[in-house]
């Protein structure tokens, strides 16, 4: 989404521009209140789409796989304590700081509550985008790029729901990074919040640590430099974590070759990406096509493209999302252990949650090309690519509602039930969460 605005090589007006104004004040009044209204419409029209694609998450909210069994579940049983037990090894401060601020209704809205706070997160990177501190970018480009982040196909796993918040918020924290330096006091204290979140919401804050680092030696400024410092403390905490429960994590052979390398990024990112989920799976299970071939050879080659003649702020946005990506391969969570993990990850639909910000870091590159900034026959190669979006977009624009298990009747019963009350409640998708009643 970091797009420049240069010919190849030159210098980026981002790069130019970077000690400009953004703070939440520096305009007048009129141009604050306008800037305020444009950013709330966004925001809301994003909401639109981000439920227009599966209504049923706030329709009809039901906990889904560790939205239940493992936040809910904790902050009921645990309280404020939770957020001291790792999960697969890591902390997830936010997800279950949501979780707690769900105990504060009903159970029967606790779902609602997580599923709309997973919206706002998956929701805010737009609104950084479409402010004033990345204003270096025309705003049709901006509108053009939230578009497909928010339809982006492929992205059914990571929709809506608490368990997979950390992509989305990874991404809203990458953005502040590569974004111009945050003058205001709210500028300040939101950044300051999203850095501290993302150092203790998974792996993914220790990737961002270099990434901070290399825009504070880009920039020599002291907002980078504070960035770098506020990605310290979580960073510390996240790898004592890590070395204290790492035994926890499935360990063995990950069925890494180089032709499920080309079916992972053939089929799981190019194919998807362009011409939706439903397009991918017509493989199936088959072998290393041709196709699959020649997509990650296209995705290969317009990422080092990008990486040789791109803005500093792209070619950071496309690092972050190939080394996440490499993080991923690993030690991958795909499937049940009866297969090795990379097998898994060859089949379409499966571990998407992993092809997020890679197939954002592939869109980023293909739209700068696009845009002219690269060679004339490779710009028309860009332009074609685009074009495929279309299909992407309305092939996987409905995703399929969550199994209707009665939640409602469910929370109902637990919340009549007497203290001491154990219940199982069935969720999607196909697990049960086991709760107490106190």
């Amino acid at each position: 989404m970091a797009i420049g605005e240069t010919e190849k090589g030159s210098p980026t007006v981002f790069s130019a521009s970077v000690k400009a104004s953004a703070s939440f004040g520096a305009a007048d009044r009129p141009v604050r209140v306008y800037t305020v209204a444009f950013q709330v419409l966004a925001f809301l029209a994003a909401f639109v789409i981000v439920v227009s694609r599966r209504p049923d998450a706030v329709l009809n909210a039901q906990f889904f796989a560790e939205d239940g069994v493992a936040w809910f579940r904790d902050a009921y049983n645990l309280g404020v304590h939770s957020l001291l037990v790792p999960q697969a090894s890591y902390l997830h401060t936010l997800t279950r700081l949501i979780a707690l601020l769900s105990l504060l209704v009903p159970f029967s809205l606790a779902p609602l509550v997580m599923n709309l706070g997973a919206i706002t997160v998956q929701i805010l990177p737009v609104n950084v985008f479409l402010s004033s501190r990345f204003s270096q970018i025309p705003m049709r480009v901006r509108l053009l790029a939230s578009f497909l982040y928010l339809t982006l196909p492929n992205t059914y796993e990571i929709d809506a729901n608490i368990t997979t918040l950390q992509w989305h918020l990874a991404l809203l924290a990458c953005l502040l990074l590569l974004a111009r330096p945050a003058t205001g006091w709210g500028w300040r204290i939101f950044d300051g919040i999203v850095l501290v979140l993302i150092s203790l919401e998974g792996p993914t804050g220790l990737v961002l640590f270099p990434m901070a680092a290399a825009v504070w030696w880009n920039r020599r400024n002291a907002w980078a430099r504070t960035n770098v410092s506020l990605l310290v403390p979580g960073a510390v905490i996240q790898i004592l974590s890590i070395l204290l429960t790492w035994h926890a994590r499935l360990s063995g052979p990950v069925g890494a070759t180089l032709s499920r390398l080309f079916t992972i990024l053939g089929r799981q990112i190019f194919l998807p990406s362009l011409l939706g989920l439903s397009t991918s799976r017509l493989l199936g299970e088959d072998p290393l096509s041709i196709v699959e071939v020649i997509g990650t050879l296209l995705v290969l080659t317009l990422w080092l493209y990008a990486l040789r003649y791109a803005p500093v702020e792209l070619k950071l946005f496309i690092l972050f999302g190939i080394a996440v990506f490499a993080l991923c391969l690993a030690r991958p969570l795909a499937g049940p252990p009866g297969r090795l993990p990379w097998s898994w990850l060859c089949i379409p639909g499966v571990g998407n949650r992993y092809y997020f910000l890679p197939m954002l870091s592939f869109l980023a590159a293909l739209l700068w090309i696009a845009a002219g900034m690269a060679h004339r026959k490779l710009r028309y190669l860009g332009v074609a690519l685009l074009l495929l979006l279309p299909i992407g977009v309305y092939q996987d624009w409905s995703y399929p509602e969550f199994k209707d298990l009665n939640f409602k009747e469910y929370a109902a019963e637990f919340e009549r039930a007497p203290s001491g009350t154990r219940m199982s409640i069935p969720i999607n998708p196909g697990w049960v969460l086991e709760l107490t009643k106190h």
